[in-house]
């Protein structure tokens, strides 16, 4: 029974950290193609000299406005996998967490704006090649209208969603998979998703420490399992942390006083292996 327990335990924590992933992964991508639209459209406003509310294109200028591929690939991969465990992990019969609300808000949105550049994709030219001028403009007009809302409904409810999940952030940081993960991954999305990356994580994961402490927990955690390379690594990002601090709390010092511990013990088991290794190449040599 205990064993069940513990893999329950860990799924979960693996949606969490997966959770993560997805929703930074998914903000990157869709500001992505909200900056590439707001340039299309600052470009059209220049070239014909028009604010861009009285922007008026032709179905094929105004269906490039928007890369459909990116947002359906959004939609039905990431968001879809994210909608998913997000209600696997946060609802339950009677409540849920607003991450989770946030999350469906985007996906439906993101639906509807699908549907509405299929509209000026497949019935605008229909009308354009009929000659149906009241019908196409009844489209285009919708579209002028709705392009500019949804994008920026999305905008907001990504915001809305990233403000949730920086107050979550904190009560994932005794997940080991969670630090670990986001440790390996401070060159990948980390990066993206803040300017400062798994620093600025940290800030809101441990309040009182910041990054010292963020990388003191997962050095710790490697050390603890047996991890050492990785684990002194990580303590000389929390020295380097501590060095930069101004009149540093009496934490701070706690944390440093052990940093600096295991980093000669593990500098030392460091040095033992590289003799070991060159003892055998040098053995191997002489045979």
């Amino acid at each position: 029974m205990a064993k069940r327990v513990d893999s329950i335990e860990q799924e979960r924590h693996q949606n969490i950290w997966t959770i993560v992933e997805l929703y930074y992964r998914s903000h990157f991508i869709f500001q992505e193609q909200y900056d590439r639209y707001e340039e299309r459209v600052l470009h059209y406003s220049n070239k014909m000299g028009l604010h861009r509310l009285d922007l008026r294109l032709n179905p094929e200028d105004l269906a490039a406005l928007l890369d459909l591929k990116a947002l359906e690939r959004l939609r039905d991969g990431h968001l879809q996998q994210l909608k998913d465990l997000c209600h696997l992990v946060f609802r339950c019969k009677d409540r849920t967490d607003l991450l989770d609300r946030y999350v469906s808000d985007i996906f439906h949105e993101i639906s509807i704006l699908k549907e509405e550049h299929y509209n000026v994709t497949t019935y605008a030219p229909q009308y354009a090649r009929d000659a149906a001028e009241v019908e196409l403009k009844y489209i285009l007009d919708e579209a002028h209208g709705l392009f500019p809302k949804k994008l920026n409904q999305i905008r907001f409810l990504f915001g809305k969603a990233q403000a949730r999940m920086e107050e979550l952030l904190a009560s994932f940081r005794k997940i080991r998979i969670f630090i670990r993960s986001l440790y390996l991954q401070r060159e990948g999305f980390v990066r993206q998703a803040y300017e400062e990356g798994v620093r600025q994580f940290y800030r809101h994961m441990y309040p009182d420490g910041g990054p010292l402490e963020g990388f003191f927990e997962v050095a710790q955690s490697f050390y603890s399992s047996g991890f050492y390379s990785q684990a002194l690594e990580a303590f000389r990002f929390a020295e380097a942390e501590y060095a930069g601090l101004r009149g540093p709390s009496p934490k701070a010092r706690r944390i440093i006083a052990v940093v600096r511990s295991r980093i000669r013990e593990l500098s030392r088991i460091e040095r033992g292996r590289g003799i070991l290794v060159a003892d055998r190449a040098d053995g191997e040599g002489r045979r």
